[in-house]
């Protein structure tokens, strides 16, 4: 992919192939979602009055083991820049963070998860700043070497994958060995009970999931939805207080005009 990539262009093209047994998957993704997003915004008590959930903003999941990353396995991966990292202590721990698998030469929906993460990129960072980071974590480790992450993470405008740029979260690009690969891949559940079907990558998930691990709420969208509706879910789970899980965002299919 060259640097001068056009994020729209990918995500129309892109979106074509977002049909099929990948379209079903990410449907039931989606019913998940609404689930979730249903309980954290219209749970009423007895009297029918909606909780006021103030969170202070250095809420936390205090006991220990609790985390969904206590359970992920901390892997020694390698950034697009060549940085050896450990995928929860140094990545996920006591932050935001937003993941997807992909691969560079993917021609499938890789191409439109990545454009999505773009545009994620920005709102997200002026929402919660440092602490949200985005991770793509390559299925192919072979052929995605650091330099060819690097080259890809360069039509992002990613290329430094350990610090915001240009009031834009983070995001950092991972490989790594096929065995590391694999497990992180299992850990994060994109598996397929067909033996078949899960060893080949060009039938991978449309899918990213997205958690803040503080506050352990996680959960997983399908790539395909409604850019309004994937940042206003995305910012209602991943929040800590009113503002962010009630204020300026958009309900699904609520009236905008």
């Amino acid at each position: 992919m060259s640097t001068s990539t056009d994020v729209n262009s990918l995500m129309k093209s892109a979106a074509a192939v977002f049909t099929g047994r990948r379209a079903l998957l990410g449907l039931g993704a989606a019913g998940a979602a609404a689930v979730a997003w249903r309980t954290a915004t219209d749970s009423q008590d007895q009297n029918g009055h909606r909780p006021q959930p103030d969170m202070p903003a250095a809420a936390t999941v205090m006991t220990s083991g609790a985390r969904h990353s206590d359970h992920l396995p901390d892997l020694t991966l390698t950034t697009q820049t060549g940085r050896q990292v450990r995928l929860v202590s140094d990545l996920v721990r006591d932050r935001i963070v937003l993941v997807s698998f992909m691969y560079t030469h993917c021609n499938g929906i890789c191409p439109l998860t990545s454009a999505l993460f773009q545009k994620l990129r920005k709102p997200l960072f002026e929402q919660f700043g440092s602490d949200v980071r985005l991770i793509s974590i390559s299925l192919d480790p072979i052929t995605d070497t650091p330099a060819e992450l690097l080259h890809y993470s360069r039509a992002f405008k990613a290329e430094n994958d350990n610090s915001p740029a240009d009031g834009r979260a983070a995001w950092t690009f991972l490989t790594g060995t096929p065995e590391n690969i694999e497990a992180a891949r299992v850990a994060f559940g994109y598996t397929d009970p067909d033996p078949a079907i899960d060893q080949d990558k060009t039938q991978h998930a449309g899918l990213f999931t997205f958690g803040n691990d503080k506050t352990n709420r996680w959960c997983t969208f399908p790539v395909g939805l409604p850019f309004d509706q994937t940042l206003a879910g995305v910012v209602r789970i991943v929040g800590t207080s009113s503002s962010h899980r009630y204020a300026w965002l958009p309900r699904p299919g609520a009236d905008q005009g």
